[in-house]
């Protein structure tokens, strides 16, 4: 009798365990942009680049406006740090994203974006559109790491 109420508080658990990972799971699959934007609005903006990074290949996955998100702060991250030749590309993706679906961002990120491409002056015009029927065509490639010092 007693393995039995053993077994049983053992199960469940090993269930609440499970379900509670799967929710942690499915919680952070959800916002990683949001975890980047938090940190480069905190002025964190090498943890920021680095979670940007890190999180680059859940793009395809994502929506039109996470997408935008994701390319606006990403650039940003890239203009604060100094970087404008990777910061053009990604705040022309976000751009390219909110040409697609003009409600791909919310007031104060467009006015993120817009102060941001003025930011870059003439290179903000070197930007990459996206390429009709592609999704994340314009994002840079993975391969285009910042130089190192």
């Amino acid at each position: 009798m007693c393995s039995v109420a053993v077994s049983s508080s053992v199960r469940a658990r090993v269930f609440a365990s499970v379900g509670a990972g799967l929710l942690l799971l499915s919680a952070c699959a959800g916002h990683y942009v949001t975890r980047g934007t938090e940190l480069y609005e905190d002025a964190h903006y090498v943890e920021a680049a680095e979670v940007f990074e890190q999180t680059e290949a859940r793009l395809s996955d994502s929506s039109t406006s996470e997408r935008a998100r994701f390319g606006l702060y990403r650039g940003a991250t890239f203009l604060k740090l100094g970087d404008t030749a990777h910061a053009a590309r990604w705040l022309g993706y976000a751009r390219s994203m909110v040409k697609s679906d003009p409600d791909a961002l919310s007031d104060d990120d467009m006015a993120l974006l817009g102060a941001s491409l003025r930011a870059l002056g003439p290179s903000a015009a070197d930007a990459p559109e996206r390429k009709t029927g592609s999704e994340v065509a314009t994002a840079p490639p993975n391969s285009e790491a910042a130089p190192t010092q």
